[in-house]
């Protein structure tokens, strides 16, 4: 390639990662309330048993996080350049990552970070607590994760997010056919909300531990206090129906990474 259009591809790429690093994410409140979380069916063991969980007001982000997004981040944080197509979720990033995300949007938006991160690479260490009166963008609970797919006050008790039938609302392995899909292709659950069963998994605040259903933590829950794993929700569109039922729980080890895992954000309600 001639140095000339080298440098002109090179202006081009990071025009445009700027004027993607400034488009708004698209929030949607979701009212505090109390509901049912977990299932009660025999097909699952780490969803159980039901118990009721009381949420305050959040916003969450209306589609999930766009690799435009993360890769004006990787581009601003130095990273290598991400694997990923503009236009469609972020995938293929590890929780870790996704965290550190979460406080670069909340400094480009203006919100103060949510996230207090110790990094020390050579004894790999990565440590995170929380700051959850912050106005910042963070990940969701499982609690919210979960009340904001079953359509939170507005819920119509939908085994999927936004309908009964998944063909309507969810790319699954039945009809997504080997190809990417953008967030917001289907129906909305009540909320407004996109994709949250199905198209790509979703990371979640919460530690993994098989059986903390069964201490039922009803007031605002955040998981267990330790761990190596992390939660991810909503299934994927590799997944067999079952397995993108609303409740249903995954977890990946919080420095890993999977094709076909992304995320996205809320902030807490703070006015």
């Amino acid at each position: 390639m001639r140095p000339r259009r080298t440098v002109i591809l090179i202006f081009l790429i990071l025009l445009t990662s700027v004027v993607y690093s400034q488009k708004e994410i698209k929030m949607v409140l979701v009212n505090g309330g109390t509901f049912e979380m977990g299932s009660s069916s025999d097909f699952f063991k780490d969803e159980i048993p039901k118990h009721e969980v009381t949420l305050n007001d959040f916003y969450i982000s209306q589609y999930e996080i766009s690799f435009d997004e993360y890769s004006a981040f990787c581009g601003i944080a130095g990273y290598s350049e991400p694997y990923g197509t503009f236009g469609f979720p972020v995938t293929n990033i590890s929780w870790e990552r996704a965290v550190m995300m979460c406080n670069w949007l909340s400094r480009r938006d203006g919100y103060d970070k949510a996230y207090k991160i110790v990094r020390n690479e050579k004894e790999k260490i990565f440590y995170v607590t929380c700051n959850f009166q912050s106005n910042g963008y963070r990940l969701p609970t499982e609690a919210e994760w979960e009340y904001a797919a079953k359509g939170g006050h507005r819920s119509k008790d939908y085994t999927f997010s936004g309908s009964n039938s998944p063909y309507l609302v969810a790319w699954f392995s039945e009809t997504y056919q080997g190809l990417e899909h953008k967030s917001g292709e289907l129906l909305p659950n009540e909320l407004g909300i996109y994709d949250m069963s199905g198209n790509i998994a979703e990371f979640c605040w919460d530690y993994y531990y098989e059986l903390y259903y069964k201490k039922k933590a009803v007031d605002n829950p955040k998981g267990p206090d330790v761990g190596n794993k992390r939660v991810f929700r909503g299934g994927t569109r590799r997944d067999k129906m079952i397995n993108i039922e609303i409740p249903r729980r995954s977890f990946l080890e919080q420095n890993k990474k999977n094709f076909y895992v992304g995320f996205r954000v809320v902030r807490t309600k703070t006015d």
